[in-house]
């Protein structure tokens, strides 16, 4: 069940369900009168890059609308008891789309195959919006509407990433120097514009939570914890050690400060050595163990070039394997031997 606060929550969720509708989708909408079965489907047709307004066609039965895909509206509540061929069944294949109001007075003839969509109204004015989709392309269908954002702030880069579905439309990596915090907002709002996308349209944010720069970790959970507050939206976290090494067989390697080092071992995208605090001498012997693993992260504190670029790509793989954070607010950094390196942290 999705929750809306606002017709405009609801025409956002819309246009990325319309963004991703493909040839001779249906969509089904039930719900009361006044539920917004015409508001949302406002929000496909901005998706589906219709230009003209889009009004219920109670009196009409169908109206069309011309975009990316044609858009098929219909308003089947004056068909109860209708009997006549009304040749529906060669629009429902004629390459558009068709979103259907009061789909029940018109079961007969709708495809076994569509999304159905009921919405709910709430006693405090909001809307509630429940899928079920009926087939595999409309299963597949939900999962890429799903909007992810990825960000990392707790080390020596910026890195953010939105996807969409397994798609990646865009990712940002650049060595801020421990800027972060005065270009993390900057470089995300204008990452949004360029891809048309609201933190509204946000549903998953991934991000790190250290161990690493305790200011930079807590730029990205500050806004995570924030967009979680004024949107219905999911918060995950990755460990930094993590980020860096992926799904690789690596020795992940943060700086510390004062001559030492934050230090983990994965494999598989698996912890195999808990993750620990030790001074760069230590480090020499430690590696020794592991010849065949990989330095990554801050590589070149250890005499090794590390090869970073895809950390937000990997921030994004791993946050699939993870549960979502239940309670968001009370997320704080996340330190190894805490008193110990937040002292080496400032």
């Amino acid at each position: 069940m999705i929750k809306f606060e606002n017709e405009m929550a609801m025409i956002a969720f819309g246009k990325k369900l319309g963004q991703v509708l493909q040839p001779n989708m249906m969509i089904t909408l039930n719900g009361e009168l006044g539920a917004g079965k015409t508001t949302l489907t406002k929000g496909i047709g901005a998706g589906l890059g219709v230009k003209r307004v889009i009004n219920s066609p109670t009196f009409t039965i169908l109206k069309s609308y011309p975009g990316r895909l044609t858009l098929n509206h219909f308003d089947a509540y004056r068909l109860e008891g209708q009997d006549d061929d009304l040749g529906f069944e060669e629009i429902f294949d004629d390459g558009g789309v068709c979103v259907i109001e009061w789909p029940e007075f018109i079961s007969d003839i709708i495809p076994k195959e569509h999304l159905d969509i009921t919405i709910y109204k709430n006693e405090d004015n909001t809307r509630s919006l429940e899928l079920k989709a009926v087939g595999k392309k409309y299963e597949d269908l939900i999962k890429a509407m799903k909007m992810t954002l990825v960000m990392d702030t707790s080390n020596q880069y910026l890195g953010i990433g939105l996807y969409r579905g397994d798609e990646k439309l865009e990712t940002l990596l650049v060595n801020e120097s421990k800027r972060q915090s005065e270009y993390a907002i900057p470089k995300l709002q204008e990452l949004l514009e360029h891809q048309h996308v609201s933190l509204m349209d946000i549903d998953e944010m991934v991000i790190t939570q250290g161990p690493g720069s305790y200011t930079g970790v807590r730029v990205a959970m500050t806004i995570a914890k924030t967009l979680a507050v004024i949107a219905p939206v999911k918060i995950k976290v990755v460990s930094s050690l993590a980020a860096y090494a992926g799904y690789q067989k690596a020795i992940s390697v943060i700086d510390a400060r004062s001559h030492k080092l934050f230090v983990g071992v994965y494999d598989q995208g698996q912890n195999i050595v808990p993750d620990q605090l030790m001074s760069r001498d230590d480090f020499e012997v430690f590696r020794k163990q592991y010849p065949d693993y990989k330095v990554v992260g801050d590589g070149d504190l250890v005499g090794e070039e590390s090869d970073n670029s895809q950390l937000v790509d990997h921030i994004f793989a791993l946050s699939k394997d993870l549960e979502t954070i239940d309670q968001p607010d009370l997320l704080v950094p996340q330190y190894i031997k805490e008193v110990e390196a937040k002292k080496t942290c400032y």
